[in-house]
């Protein structure tokens, strides 16, 4: 995506529909993460470098969409459709923006926002969180999925086995994209520390966490599993 300074926008937003509305929201403050707004069946967080909404939803309907925010979503529709990737105007489900569909047809929603703040280091954030967001992006199509992430604008970081790589988000996030049988969207965590720390953070909570090697695994109140992975992200 060919932009001007100032109009290339673009942070990580993932969203989770979970029963567990409360104890996922009490599980975000214990990790770090600030939390923007929350209205009883709505709520924002912020890590700093990224953010992850919540949904209340009901339990046979629990699963994670991949998500962004981004400033002017006519302008990004535009370059976008120019980029080769489908785009369109829409009403997402947290208020306008635009919705992208892949070559094999998996969709995403990004929300305008007018906030147009960079990634912040740790020391400076409120909670002192060192965790950046991470969604990652489960597809038969990696190769797919790749262009369509830097038809967005997300910037390439890295490669990843099996086709997949690692992009950032300029104001915040990171995207991943990982070959899977089908489409689907994990959500996890870069953490700038010890994880043992993190760990023990979680532990004098009640929140169920182990490491493994320089990944700490926690379990999520809706039965799921949250990677925390140690490191940054170049």
């Amino acid at each position: 995506m060919t932009t001007t300074p100032g109009e290339s926008m673009l942070r990580v937003r993932p969203i989770i529909f979970t029963s567990a509305f409360e104890a996922t929201l009490t599980q975000f403050h214990t990790l770090g993460l600030s939390c923007l707004e929350n209205d009883g069946d709505w709520a924002q967080f912020d890590s700093g470098n990224g953010k992850i909404g919540v949904f209340r939803e009901a339990p046979e309907l629990n699963h994670i969409e991949l998500a962004f925010e981004l400033r002017d979503a006519a302008i990004f529709v535009r370059r976008t459709l120019a980029d080769g990737t489908a785009a369109e105007l829409a009403d997402t489900v947290t208020g306008p923006g635009a919705q992208v569909t892949a070559p094999d047809g998996f969709s995403f929603e990004l929300t305008a926002s007018e906030d147009l703040s960079l990634p912040r280091p740790a020391e400076s954030q409120p909670t002192g969180s060192r965790l950046t967001v991470v969604q990652t992006w489960c597809t038969p199509h990696p190769e797919e999925a790749n262009a369509v992430l830097a038809n967005i604008g997300a910037k390439p970081v890295r490669e990843l086995p099996g086709g997949g790589a690692l992009f950032r988000a300029k104001n915040g996030g990171l995207v991943a994209t990982a070959r899977g049988e089908g489409s689907g969207v994990v959500l996890g965590f870069m953490y700038e520390g010890e994880l043992s720390t993190l760990a023990a953070r979680l532990a004098a909570a009640g929140v169920s966490a182990a490491v493994d090697g320089d990944v700490l695994e926690v379990n999520t109140p809706d039965g799921g599993r949250l990677a925390v992975a140690a490191g940054q992200e170049s």
